[in-house]
Formats: structure tokens, C-alpha cells, sequence
């Protein structure tokens, strides 16, 4: 049993890159993503697979938020949706943020790439 954890954690360790995107960022989030996805239908039963839904569904919120309140105000929308409630699919998300130079996914927040995603799918004319 005590080798097993200690396989496991060697594991762990070699499989975690030193330069880690740090947490919280559009670059984080789509490493593991990645990752989920290069292990198919068993991505599903990974812990980090409802967090991602979660993180996802909390920066699309936020802006859905935030436009919501600046059309009621009367102030500028950062994106144009046809609908309220922009339509993004999963794999439509991870293209876009793969469409996002690395460097600037690595500074950025998922909010803002999630934001620039959209920009790009519902640009605003004139």
C-alpha cells in the first residue's frame, strides 16, 4: 500500500509541468481541459470536470451579468448577441481560447478570454 501511494505521488509529480499556468487564468483553464479531453468519455468521472463546468458557468454568468446591466443602464455592451443569453458550446469555447495567443491566455483571467471569445463570435458593428 505504501508503495502504491508512493508510485502514485512520483506520478503526480512527473506528470505536473514545473511552469504551470497559474490558477484562476484562460491558459489554466484550458490545460485542463486538454487534458480531460485526451481522456475521452473517462473525462467524465474526473473530479476536475465539474469544476471546470463550474468555473466556465461562473464566467459566463458574470458576463451575462454585466451586459444585462449595462443594456438597463444605457451604457455600451462589450459583446452582440443576437440573444440575451449568448450561445457558446464547449468545444466552440476551447477553439476560441486556443485562438488566443499563449502568452496572452497566460496573464489573462478565463472571464476576459471567455469575453474575447465572444467579442469574436457577436462583434458589435459601428
Amino acid at each position: 500500500m505504501r508503495y502504491l501511494v508512493t508510485v502514485l505521488i512520483a506520478a503526480s509529480a512527473i506528470a505536473t509541468p514545473a511552469a504551470a499556468a497559474a490558477p484562476g487564468t484562460a491558459q489554466n483553464f484550458l490545460t485542463r481541459a486538454e487534458r480531460l479531453l485526451g481522456k475521452g468519455p473517462l473525462a467524465l468521472v474526473d473530479g476536475d470536470y465539474k469544476r471546470l463546468q463550474r468555473e466556465g458557468t461562473a464566467a459566463g454568468d458574470s458576463i451575462r451579468l454585466e451586459r444585462e446591466a449595462a443594456e438597463k443602464a444605457g451604457r455600451k455592451i462589450l459583446y452582440c448577441s443576437p440573444k440575451p443569453r449568448a450561445e457558446l458550446g464547449n468545444m466552440e469555447f476551447i477553439k476560441g481560447l486556443r485562438a488566443i495567443p499563449q502568452q496572452q491566455r497566460e496573464r489573462i483571467s478565463l472571464r476576459q478570454g471567455m469575453l474575447i471569445v465572444l467579442q469574436r463570435k457577436y462583434p458589435c458593428r459601428g
